[in-house]
């Protein structure tokens, strides 16, 4: 058979989604691995395979593509709300939070500090909250090779989490724990401690279970997969 037919269709997609039409190239790639799959079912050549390969890679990208720009606008409302609460003299902790974790999310951690260690003095009443938050800019310390500054950090973020000076819901101390302690074993993996790691990282998947916290069992779990792997 002629790949080229397919291999242009690929590099149409490639070319309307490089131009920023990404609406546009969704559909193409689509259909390109449609078909594809469709010849698959009664060819297995290695040609064949490799195309698909090629087109499913590119679909990955338009999905990153994609999320990209949510999370520009994302963004883009965070810092809004922040001039908003600022202007208003609110004091609100989401509005900080809504550009900090944004800014954790697309990799840009220390802008992301910056925000994080402005949010800590709003909790003072609140140890749980404050320790969560000290949980993300461990992270983003971590993410900065300050590893010593992110170990003594992370402590003090899960001893003001169990404290729960203001006796939230054990909800969402589940999720705040969790999370505290998925961080908890990178810093340890980070440092060379893999058993530690993983007994951490263990500790999470329980603690998110119990309260069923769905997303937190799901990046748990990736964790342990992880560690498990770079075991072998």
């Amino acid at each position: 058979m002629n790949w080229r037919i397919l291999e242009e269709r690929i590099n149409n997609a490639i070319d309307v989604r490089e131009g920023g039409e990404l609406k546009k190239s969704r559909p193409l790639f689509e259909s390109i691995l449609k078909d594809v799959n469709i010849l698959l079912q009664k060819d297995s050549s290695k040609e064949l395979k490799n195309i698909y390969t090629t087109a499913m890679g590119q679909y990955v990208i338009q999905y990153r593509l994609e999320a990209g720009q949510f999370y520009k606008s994302a963004l883009d409302l965070g810092r809004e709300l922040y001039k908003y609460d600022k202007m208003n003299k609110i004091g609100n902790s989401l509005s900080i939070r809504a550009v900090s974790n944004t800014l954790i999310n697309i990799g840009s951690f220390e802008q992301a500090e910056a925000y994080l260690r402005e949010l800590i003095p709003l909790f003072e009443n609140n140890s749980a909250q404050k320790g969560d938050t000290k949980a993300h800019l461990a992270l983003c310390l971590l993410r900065q090779s300050k590893l010593g500054e992110a170990k003594k950090l992370m402590e003090e973020a899960i001893e003001g989490i169990n404290k729960n000076t203001a006796k939230k819901k054990k909800e969402f101390i589940a999720t705040w724990l969790s999370h505290a302690l998925i961080v908890k074993s990178l810093i340890l993996n980070a440092d060379n401690n893999r058993d530690g790691a993983m007994d951490s990282a263990k500790e999470s998947l329980r603690v998110s279970k119990r309260e069923k916290r769905v997303f937190r069992i799901a990046q748990a779990k990736e964790l342990i997969r992880f560690l498990k792997e770079e075991r072998i």
